[in-house]
């Protein structure tokens, strides 16, 4: 049986360095700030997700200091999962953190908040990205996250970690169809043939040959 103040040792290592390492990165690819352009509307919906998303992070980050700290007082909340699950997921977690930084590095100065996408269009220089992990997957940052989120709750292996992270989760995950049409918008033709190629999460690392691609029938 492997020691609980192992996993929560790990669990907090792992814990600060995605969070040093996404605030620097991110630190590093920001542009100046411009005005924003978008309609009420969208204000609208964009401050709702913020609010929705204000009410499950203080139960996630409380959550997790308290599994580091204090975890008997959430002991009535742990979830039975074997020992080698977990250190399957600490695996998991210490993957998507690289995983994570190589999607930002390789988007560069073209990554904007997940809360703000409208500020992509406003920029006139960017290009389709769809090299690195984004051949792999179109939305990379937000797999690598995902999956070291989800990942390490289920290391903690405690409901107050898991319900709320998968209740934010689900929350930005609503975001990416909004993000891709702009995408679609703003490229046209080029990212609609990206998304036939390319999946949205699950890679596929196997990809067709172009030649392949174009001997296929068009849809009816």
């Amino acid at each position: 049986m492997v020691n609980e103040l192992l996993f929560r040792s790990i669990f907090i290592v792992l814990w600060v360095t995605f969070i040093a390492s996404t605030t620097w990165v991110r630190y590093t690819l920001r542009l100046p700030q411009r005005e924003a352009s978008d309609n009420q509307a969208a204000k609208r919906e964009r401050w709702l997700h913020i609010v929705a998303l204000a009410l499950f992070a203080p139960f996630l980050f409380g959550g997790i200091i308290l599994y580091a700290i204090l975890p008997s007082w959430i002991m009535f909340l742990s979830i039975p999962l074997p020992d080698w699950f977990r250190l399957i997921m600490l695996g998991v977690a210490a993957l998507s953190i690289p995983f994570t930084l190589w999607g930002y590095r390789t988007l560069g100065k073209n990554w904007v908040h997940a809360l703000d996408p409208s500020k992509f269009l406003q920029r006139k220089s960017e290009t389709l990205v769809t090299s690195g992990p984004y051949q792999y997957a179109r939305n990379p940052i937000y797999l690598g996250a995902f999956g070291f989120v989800i990942a390490l709750a289920l290391v903690a292996a405690n409901w107050l970690l898991l319900l709320p992270a998968l209740a934010i989760v689900t929350l930005i995950y609503t975001r990416i169809g909004k993000e891709e049409a702009m995408l679609t918008d703003r490229f046209g033709d080029e990212y609609r043939e990206y998304m036939k190629r390319t999946p949205r999460f699950i890679p596929r690392f196997r990809r067709e040959h172009p030649t392949q691609q174009q001997k296929q029938p068009p849809p009816a």
